[in-house]
């Protein structure tokens, strides 16, 4: 029998895959290039980066599809007519207005209330609201007060806003208790006070709500709160652009752009 040595190269055992010397001796048996292989490896951690953004931005398209279709439908709603509470037309008017003015008096809500002025002393009030009007965002206060013979306890007045349907429903209170010389000066000069927040936001009055006004007056003797004037200013410029969006033009549909 011939014998013959025949050159035998086997795979190294898993705990020598560490050693670098076993690293390149099996890629000559395997006819690669050290520096090639990085290469290859790089390609593999990059793929399997490019598959994690491909799977985040599949993620965000399908949130997007989903806010878009619900924004859709939010628009189709507004440009219903018959969920419209005021036209453009009555919008409009408001546009160059800034303040509104609590100045009509609710009758009819018996004892301790008065359905006009002047307000008498010991403890009797009225309510003041704004007529019905769109949807507004107040944002600044402004009172003046008129006690009988120039009197200037406005520390006798107590002063509670609400924010309800109106009328004789009296709705929830806005802000804190506020007394008159909150407003008012001794000498009669003005205070202009913030509107309040709620939970830190901006309140709005709602098309079908009414900001309205308790006064009481807790003086004594023959002090009588003769006539008030409140006055609430909002950003006009800020309700006019948010009031007069393209959407619901003529031409315009709620998949397709404005022509």
């Amino acid at each position: 029998m011939n014998e013959a040595i025949i050159k035998y190269e086997g795979l190294p055992q898993d705990a020598q895959y560490g050693d670098p010397g076993v690293f390149h001796r099996l890629l000559s048996v395997l006819g690669c290039d050290p520096a090639r292989w990085q290469e290859v490896l790089r390609c593999a951690t990059q793929m399997s980066t490019i598959e994690g953004c491909y799977r985040q931005m599949e993620e965000k398209c399908r949130t997007l599809e989903g806010q878009h279709a619900v924004l859709m439908r939010l628009v189709r709603h507004v440009c219903c007519s018959a969920n419209i509470n005021f036209s453009k037309i009555t919008i409009d008017e408001y546009s160059d207005d800034s303040q509104v003015n609590l100045e009509e008096a609710v009758p009819g809500l018996g004892d301790p209330y008065v359905d006009a002025f002047p307000v008498p002393p010991n403890g009797k009030r009225i309510r003041l609201q704004h007529p019905e009007r769109p949807g507004w965002t107040p944002v600044e206060i402004r009172i003046d007060l008129n006690l009988t013979g120039n009197a200037n306890n406005y520390l006798d007045l107590e002063i509670q806003f609400y924010l309800g349907p109106g009328d004789k429903q009296l709705g929830k209170p806005i802000g804190p208790l506020y007394k008159g010389n909150q407003f008012l000066n001794k000498d009669g000069t003005q205070i202009k006070l913030p509107f309040p927040k709620y939970k830190g936001d901006p309140i709005d009055v709602g098309s079908l709500e009414r900001l309205a006004v308790e006064i009481k007056n807790k003086s004594g003797g023959g002090t009588n709160l003769e006539s008030a004037q409140v006055v609430i200013l909002y950003d006009n410029d800020r309700f006019y652009k948010m009031c007069s969006g393209a959407f619901c033009k003529t031409g315009c549909a709620p998949d397709a752009p404005c022509q």
